[in-house]
């Protein structure tokens, strides 16, 4: 235990970042979802693989939309589409100790961009490093569409890759409802997969001021089976200072007990050499 949490620390000097590959439709609320993790209201960075920043916006934009008698943001959306790379790297301000990588997600049921995520998965999970490698996946499921599940979508969770809220002024029959066509579309069927999500997190609407993301923090954190790769996503996120200090007093506690196990014999001797001469002191006075 004490060994785990040495070697977590030595991670941490050498791992800064935590690495998560996001894969979502379009819609899924992936960006608001990222903003909220990471405190942030600006957009993140984008980075190619080599860390060069990239640039999503060329004044070239509005020109071309003007001669073709398009509008601009139908031409940006295009280029933004052209420059929408899985291997770039998200990265924002306001925590830059965490990447994020975005998948379009498969709604278009293409072959090739399922194949490009697989492909990308089996690279990362290749990495000589730990640094390199997928720490965790994100994958975003819309709730509110009449498609729940894509077959693309019940064939990633059988690959090896080792919600939107109610309204407040719905009624429980409304809510309950909502919760059986959870289970009944969502859950159920990913349940049966070779390799099921860890766990699930139904989120709010992340763009309002009171949305959290503490579940999913807490949730990816219990998922992690590594406690060095725990540790380590724990120092990173800095939503939930209460997570910090939970695992903090766990891995105190931890240490305390793995030494205690190792010298019970000798505390118990000692303890015994102190208390039988007072004993004994007291007689003979």
């Amino acid at each position: 235990m004490a060994r785990d949490i040495d070697k977590a620390i030595e991670l941490r000097s050498k791992c800064k970042h935590f690495r998560v590959l996001v894969i979502g439709r379009a819609n899924a609320g992936k960006t608001t979802l990222l903003k909220k993790v990471c405190n942030s209201v600006e957009d993140p960075e984008i980075f190619s693989p080599e860390g060069k920043k990239v640039s999503l916006a060329t004044p070239f934009h509005h020109i071309q939309a003007e001669l073709l008698q398009l509008d601009a943001t139908i031409v940006e959306g295009s280029a933004s589409r052209g420059l929408h790379d899985i291997e770039n790297q998200l990265i924002f301000k306001s925590n830059p100790q965490f990447i994020f990588h975005d998948s379009r997600g498969f709604e278009s049921g293409s072959i090739d961009e399922t194949e490009k995520v697989k492909a990308f998965i089996a690279t990362r999970a290749g990495g000589n490093t730990l640094s390199e490698q997928l720490h965790a996946i994100w994958y975003c499921l819309p709730t509110d569409t009449n498609r729940p599940l894509l077959k693309a979508d019940e064939d990633f969770f059988n690959i090896d890759v080792t919600g939107k809220g109610n309204p407040e002024e719905a009624d429980e029959q409304t809510a309950q409802r909502a919760q059986e066509m959870l289970a009944n579309h969502f859950q159920q069927p990913l349940r049966g997969a070779r390799f099921p999500p860890s766990d699930h997190v139904q989120l709010d609407d992340m763009r309002e001021k009171a949305s959290s993301c503490n579940e999913l923090i807490e949730k990816t954190a219990n998922a992690l089976t590594d406690d060095t790769l725990r540790l380590l996503f724990v120092s990173v996120q800095q939503n939930n200072i209460y997570l910090c200090i939970q695992y903090a007093i766990e891995a105190s506690l931890e240490r305390n007990i793995y030494w205690w196990m190792k010298f019970s014999k000798q505390w118990k001797l000692g303890l015994t050499s102190t208390v039988v001469p007072r004993s004994r002191g007291g007689s003979t006075g």
